[in-house]
């Protein structure tokens, strides 16, 4: 009697649970059983695209021109010998953020299989993809050509199954990030002491044929001071891009992110992600290229260094200084940047990702779009830190 019961609530219990079925049965394979995932070639988001941000979501989470949240590498996590998955089109990594983090969506795999009772398994999606914290600091004094920026991004990616497959899903990212801002001083140009970012960021990269794919984002939020909201603290960004399976080591991309600045809107996108080897990955890709290569294996832990740019800044609403040429009138202005980075980056198998960069930072710029006080005002080169972490 207590045998048919079991097996009666255990019946109950296998048809609550969303699946979704395979044809392959398994005898006696242990509990869950997880499957190999791709070589490291930087995931999603991814963005730190992550990533329209950021690069690097990358996630999405960082600042580069929409990157999508940054999800990140990881190791083949299938038993020992198992041989990596080559060929799937990813988009462009993680770095800064012109979408506030997004280079392309790099997706890491957040799927695992389960064994039902009657021994057929079901690949099942974890909700909770990634959780992303990131510090990026330009050095900067209070002076009349220089301004200092301390940004701090938090953010975490989860993932919901669309169209029953769960290999492809749709990434959704909530985030919010603060922005200390110090100088330009003098008459000519004023910033306030904070910015904020809060927006919500989703991703999606359908196969579409054996070897052509999509790469698909959109993000909303606001971005202000908020001492001063109306319609142009709202923004809107997206990414769309193509991408072709040249070979099982080449995919070439192609498309344009909208990036919703005052002083640029749109922008081409596109270039080859090529992976010659398990040591390097290159994102020989526009606006943000990113080449990467494995240096040392620590038990398990892998460490590599990585060279990379991106077109940094965003854009906000604020108010303006009761003292400065404005007179406490209300703005919306970009700042602009274009950042060259050296950077270190290590992976788990237990999805622990962390990097460290140091970059110069040029051709910096502000742009006051409304009152045009002034229209443009240039700044001094310097120097950028940035430490982020995602598990």
């Amino acid at each position: 009697m207590i045998g048919c019961w079991c097996a009666l609530a255990a019946t109950k219990i296998h048809a609550q649970r969303v699946q979704f079925p395979t044809a392959s049965p398994f005898a006696a394979a242990p509990p869950p059983i997880y499957p190999t995932t791709p070589q490291p070639s930087l995931a999603p988001a991814l963005q730190g695209f992550d990533p329209y941000a950021t690069p690097g979501l990358a996630a999405p989470p960082v600042d580069v021109p929409y990157t999508a949240p940054a999800l990140t590498p990881n190791f083949a996590t299938a038993p020992t010998g198992a041989p990596p998955m080559t060929g799937i089109p990813y988009a462009a990594p993680p770095q800064g953020n012109v979408m506030q983090n997004m280079p392309s969506v790099q997706w890491n795999r957040g799927t695992y299989d389960y064994q039902n009772p009657d021994g057929s398994v079901v690949k099942l999606q974890r909700l909770l993809q990634q959780i992303s914290v990131e510090s990026t600091y330009l050095f900067g004094n209070h002076n009349p050509d220089e301004l200092g920026w301390n940004r701090l991004e938090m953010a975490a990616t989860f993932g919901v199954p669309i169209f029953r497959n769960p290999d492809t899903p749709l990434l959704i990212t909530p985030g919010f990030a603060f922005n200390w801002i110090e100088g330009p001083s003098g008459p000519n140009a004023d910033l306030p002491p904070r910015v904020y970012d809060a927006y919500l960021d989703t991703a999606w990269s359908p196969k579409i044929t054996e070897r052509f794919s999509a790469d698909l984002g959109f993000r909303t939020g606001v971005w202000s001071d908020f001492s001063y909201f109306d319609s142009r603290s709202m923004r809107y960004m997206g990414r769309g891009m193509g991408v072709y399976q040249l070979s099982p080591k080449m995919d070439l991309h192609g498309g344009v992110w909208y990036l919703d600045r005052n002083k640029i809107k749109l922008l081409p996108a596109g270039g080859v992600y090529w992976r010659p080897n398990p040591e390097w990955d290159l994102w020989l890709l526009f606006p943000n290229p990113k080449i990467r290569k494995r240096f040392q294996n620590l038990g398990q832990i892998q460490w590599w260094w990585y060279v990379s740019g991106e077109y940094g800044g965003g854009a906000w609403t604020i108010t303006r200084s009761e003292d400065g040429p404005a007179a406490g009138a209300e703005d919306d202005i970009d700042y602009n940047d274009i950042r060259a980075n050296f950077g270190i980056e290590w992976e788990t198998q237990t999805r622990l990702h962390g990097h460290f960069e140091v970059g110069y930072v040029f051709d910096r710029e502000i742009v006051y779009s409304q009152t045009n006080l002034p229209p443009e005002y240039k700044l001094d080169d310097t120097v950028m830190l940035r430490l982020g972490f995602d598990f």
